[in-house]
């Protein structure tokens, strides 16, 4: 390859290269942002649509959380035979009941994570995961940064946060290679 040949070849490459950083920092610092705010806020609420994969079962629950500070309660508002249930986060446990009545949820995957657990491992993931990976892309139409955190050797949560609002839109928990929980978020709210 003639020099002047090998010169533009190398300045192509790091142009490239250069360009590849800049979009990785771009969404690194959509990240940074993101974490700030969660970690940042003294309450959070939403409402969620999740659905636990169990590989020959499948379950779907409407929810609606709210927390302020290391508490807090995720009521289940569909289906409606379980309506009312409700789940209450603090000192780092988690306890569902339904009236009076505790009720063990079952692990989804080993370890103990179990679908009603999946919202404090979320939220602290957000703020103080390992993340490895960050790239833009849309869901639902809209702009967003994915992020996928290291839960485990064997556990991944990917989460979707707009790009407009910083706050998170979707979320999956993939365990060896297979999705076990996906959660959609709406009307989002930080305080």
């Amino acid at each position: 390859m003639r020099p002047a040949r090998l010169l533009s070849f190398f300045l192509a490459l790091f142009l490239a290269l250069t360009a590849c950083s800049c979009g990785k920092a771009g969404t690194e610092d959509a990240l940074d942002r993101v974490r700030a705010e969660l970690g940042a806020a003294s309450s959070l609420r939403f409402t969620a649509d999740i659905r636990a994969d169990y590989g020959e079962r499948v379950f779907d629950f409407t929810v609606d959380y709210a927390s302020s500070g290391e508490a807090g309660t995720l009521t289940v508002t569909a289906p409606e035979v379980i309506a009312g249930a409700q789940v209450r986060y603090a000192d780092g446990g988690t306890t569902l009941a339904v009236g009076d009545v505790e009720v063990y949820t079952g692990e989804i995957l080993p370890g103990g994570l179990s679908p009603v657990d999946a919202v404090p491992v979320m939220t602290n993931a957000w703020t103080q995961g390992l993340v490895t990976e960050t790239v833009r892309e849309r869901y639902a139409g809209e702009r967003c940064i994915a992020a996928l955190f290291r839960i485990d050797d064997d556990t991944n949560l990917r989460t979707w946060f707009t790009e407009q609002t910083s706050l998170p839109a979707a979320a999956e928990f993939i365990f060896d290679g297979h999705t076990v929980v996906t959660v959609r978020f709406y009307n989002v709210e930080v305080g």
